[in-house]
C-alpha cells in the first residue's frame, strides 16, 4: 500500500510539473508574463485531477481516510 501512495504523489507532482510547462510553452508566453502565481494555479489544479484519478485507479484511498 505504501508503494502505490508513493507512486500516486510521484506520478501526480510529475504531471503537475509537466502540464504547467507545457501549457506555458503551447500558449507562448513566459513565466514573467505568465505570473508565478497563475503557474501555481495550474500546477495545483492538473496535480490535484491527476492525484484524484490515480488515488481511485490504485486504490489507496487517501481521499476515504
Amino acid at each position: 500500500m505504501n508503494a502505490r501512495r508513493v507512486i500516486v504523489w510521484a506520478v501526480s507532482l510529475v504531471f503537475g510539473l509537466i502540464t504547467t510547462v507545457g501549457i506555458i510553452i503551447i500558449f507562448g508566453t513566459t513565466l514573467e508574463k505568465f505570473s508565478i502565481a497563475n503557474a501555481i494555479l495550474v500546477f495545483l489544479s492538473s496535480a490535484g485531477i491527476a492525484f484524484i484519478w490515480l488515488d481511485y485507479l490504485l486504490r489507496t484511498q487517501y481521499l476515504r481516510s
